[in-house]
């Protein structure tokens, strides 16, 4: 599809949000768009300013055959010192407590501009580190922002369920003693959803002892 260069930067712009640490070739945009790949370079280091003076992400271009370009979310420390300061008056206030030392969170992770800046905020951290292959977290409250952050690196997330699930097949299970209830619990995870070797960034809403 032919377009003019105002209406490629938006569909660019929103082609690279939608696929973040995808490498995307200019071959790929340029028969897009039909137009030269000089275009598509000029397109995309006018997207890349943009992005990084409004602390959207990276782009980072790759050389070779293979090569292209990719977008990494970031999340710059002005923003996250903001949202990090929200939070925390959000989290500050005393009819949050719960017993046994708890903090009642539900409504924050029900409200997805709150979740998928978290999200955001954890794939900047991890940013620079070796490609993360899956997200994992232990049901239930870490959820929804594991599935953030597997959005933002645009990889699956897998649940470590407490009990096993006929729908998911073989099942692999340990023991350990809960930090809160001081009981032996467990934890099951479907032997299909991970490969040998996988690196896996494992994320929860809270740690208390550490035994999960």
């Amino acid at each position: 599809m032919k377009l003019k260069r105002s209406s490629r930067l938006v569909d660019i712009t929103g082609f690279l949000l939608q696929h973040p640490h995808k490498i995307v070739s200019l071959s790929y945009f340029s028969e897009r768009y039909e137009s030269a790949k000089s275009s598509i370079s000029e397109d995309l280091a006018i997207i890349k300013d943009n992005f990084e003076s409004q602390g959207i992400g990276r782009l980072q271009t790759t050389a070779g055959a293979s090569g292209g370009v990719t977008y990494l979310p970031y999340m710059n420390r002005l923003e996250s010192e903001k949202l990090l300061k929200r939070l925390r008056e959000q989290l500050i206030q005393a009819d949050r407590l719960l017993p046994g030392g708890y903090l009642y969170m539900t409504d924050i992770l029900g409200q997805p501009n709150y979740v998928n800046a978290i999200g955001r905020l954890i794939a900047s951290i991890y940013a620079n580190r070796p490609p993360i292959d899956v997200i994992m977290t232990m049901e239930t409250k870490g959820i929804p922002i594991a599935y953030a952050v597997a959005s933002q690196f645009n990889v699956p997330f897998v649940i470590v369920r407490r009990s096993s699930k006929v729908t998911e097949g073989s099942t692999v299970s340990i023991n350990y003693v809960s930090g809160s209830s001081k009981r032996i619990q467990t934890m099951v995870l479907p032997r299909r959803s991970l490969t040998s070797g996988a690196r896996v960034l494992i994320v929860d809403d809270f740690m208390k002892a550490g035994g999960t």
